[in-house]
């Protein structure tokens, strides 16, 4: 039986490698139709290994949310394809009272997904539920400025002093002091005006409702398995969005998101391993569908501040020192750079002249022993007498980079014991207080400033006892006092010099040991017209369009309808044959 088992798994197999090409060449690319005008109408299609927990502006907690929020909600300002802040639903805004004083004028007519006009009234309500004491908003701090924010979230106040309606179609902005962040901020999702459903306090069971180019329909959130949103009909932008909608498919290998992809059931790829990156790279069909988002990702290994060994500033700078960034970095090279500094080199704040942190095997032992944790790395004697969980997530680099991490502090005397839980697990955990020690985090910009990156990390403002945006509940007086002046000071230099100064207490005080940047490289088939990275948000598609001729071709044979595929693995299996 077993010659038979063999026999039977070659041929299938063979058959599977030839619909989707050698496993040492990209797939063929799925041709244009070469429309040369905008068509309406198809589905576009994204996937990820990673899933989301909240599909609530007020409670982001994960990196996926953002883009489906981006597609639902209109602010009253956004960002354009330049990374520009430009006028939403405000047809218009002035500036006044020196920086204190910010009106917009809202546009007449728009429409929530649910038939009811956008007024004033709605984007104060929407403000007041964003940042009301009893939600959990790790985003809140970026909001302090308001006038009666304080009183507000102290429960002094039933209403938000320094949001004022000043008519059906005018709504004012008072803050505090002039904040550099504040338009920059607004143009995110967190406080962008809600269908009335949504009421005016957070709940866990609200969906997403807005006047964005999307909607999302009755069911469409289908936990744990895809977000599928479709066009809404009455966005205020004639003619948009040309796409009928947009799938996002949850914790999809990346295996099978390269079978996906060589189908056509997957348009466009964010998520790949290595080799597959360099295969693309070096198709010649492939490069001009192709392009690396700016780097704007910093990775890090977060160490909770409130839990030993770590309430120990010592031994996070031995963890900091002990990280050889380099041999990370080789994981992946094609996506990865080593970071030295929190702040992203394409981010404003980034200084490559700043001394940041580094790989210092001597400096690494003598911080455990000052720690009182001497460690012989001769004898394999000393060092931290407990072993140290670290949460890591299922797929992905943290994977790799937790089995790489353990090497190297083995070195040191630290000893990690991988736990490994599915993304939204460790979302939950990982921001939830006296709960997890050690595990990797990771940051994108909200928007392109290194407030995006001080304020929700590392402040404290941002801890939370559930939904903690600081997870390694971090709390220094002078880093918050230095950010606190950051952001009242409208000039660019001078803010500089204070991000430089926040900078280097990071890396002193090693809340985190930063590790690598990441960017993003993204592929997508030639039918997908106009599509292009963009500066802030991630799978932007309010004017992409679909011009295929026909429907997905390649390794139809050999894939399930579900989109399930055989690996040489599963064949293995299937037929009794031994590795």
């Amino acid at each position: 039986m077993r010659s038979i088992h063999a026999k039977l798994s070659a041929v299938v197999l063979g058959a599977a490698l030839s619909s989707l090409g050698c496993e040492n060449e990209a797939p063929t690319p799925i041709p244009s139709a070469g429309s040369k005008e905008p068509r309406h109408g198809g589905v576009i299609t994204f996937a990820t290994f990673g899933d989301v927990r909240s599909l609530d502006p007020a409670n982001i907690s994960d990196g996926l949310a953002p883009q489906i929020l981006e597609a639902t909600l209109a602010g009253l300002v956004d960002y354009d394809r330049d990374g520009k802040i430009v006028p939403d639903l405000a047809e218009r805004w002035t500036v006044e009272d020196e920086g204190r004083t910010y009106r917009f004028y809202l546009r007449q007519g728009v429409r929530f997904h649910d038939g009811e006009e956008v007024t004033a009234d709605d984007v104060k309500r929407s403000a007041e539920r964003a940042l009301h004491p009893s939600t959990p908003n790790p985003n809140a701090s970026y909001f302090e400025h308001i006038v009666g924010y304080k009183d507000y979230a102290a429960k002094k106040t039933e209403h938000l002093e320094g949001v004022v309606v000043e008519g059906r179609y005018v709504v004012t902005f008072h803050i505090e002091a002039p904040d550099a962040t504040f338009l920059p901020v607004l143009a995110l999702p967190v406080l962008r005006p809600l269908c009335k459903n949504a009421g005016d306090r957070y709940s866990d069971a609200w969906q997403p409702c807005g006047a964005g180019p999307f909607k999302l329909p009755p069911g469409g959130w289908q936990q744990g398995m895809q977000i599928a949103l479709t066009r809404n009909e009455t966005y205020f932008r004639p003619g948009l969005p040309y796409l009928d909608g947009f799938t996002l498919v949850l914790r999809m290998n990346f295996t099978t998101q390269g079978y996906r992809f060589a189908r056509g059931t997957l348009d466009v790829r964010r998520d790949f391993l290595a080799p597959e990156i360099l295969r693309f790279q070096a198709d010649s069909r492939w490069t001009p569908f192709a392009g690396f988002d700016a780097a704007t990702t910093v990775n890090g290994e977060s160490m909770n501040t409130e839990m030993p060994p770590f309430d120990n500033i010592e031994v996070r700078r031995a963890v900091a020192c002990a990280i050889d960034r380099e041999e990370l970095r080789l994981l992946r090279a094609s996506n990865l750079t080593a970071a030295d500094q929190l702040v992203p080199p394409a981010v404003f704040g980034h200084d490559d002249s700043l001394p940041g942190q580094r790989y210092d095997y001597a400096a690494a032992l003598e911080h455990m022993k000052r720690a009182g944790y001497a460690y012989d790395p001769v004898t394999k004697t000393g060092g931290y007498p407990h072993v140290v969980t670290y949460l890591a997530y299922n797929q992905g680099m943290s994977e790799f980079v937790a089995q790489v991490l353990a090497q190297q502090l083995a070195k040191i005397g630290i000893v990690i014991e991988v736990r490994r839980v599915n993304y939204a697990t460790f979302i939950a955990l990982r921001s939830r207080r006296h709960t997890s020690a050690m595990g990797p985090s990771f940051w994108t910009q909200d928007f392109p400033d290194a407030l995006s990156f001080f304020l929700p990390l590392f402040h404290s403002s941002a801890i939370n006892d559930e939904n903690s945006g600081n997870s390694s509940f971090y709390s220094s007086p002078r880093f918050d006092e230095v950010v606190d002046r950051a952001k009242t000071e409208l000039d660019a230099k001078k803010r500089k010099k204070y991000y430089d100064e926040a900078q280097k207490i990071l890396i002193d005080d090693a809340p985190w040991a930063f590790s690598f940047y990441y960017r993003w490289y993204v592929q997508w088939q030639p039918y997908v017209r106009d599509y292009r990275a963009h500066p802030v948000w991630t799978n932007e598609v309010s004017r992409t369009w679909l011009d295929r001729t026909t429907g997905p071709v390649a390794a139809r044979a050999m894939l399930p309808d579900d989109g399930r595929f055989w690996s040489e693995r599963a064949l293995a299996s299937l037929f009794g044959a031994r590795r």
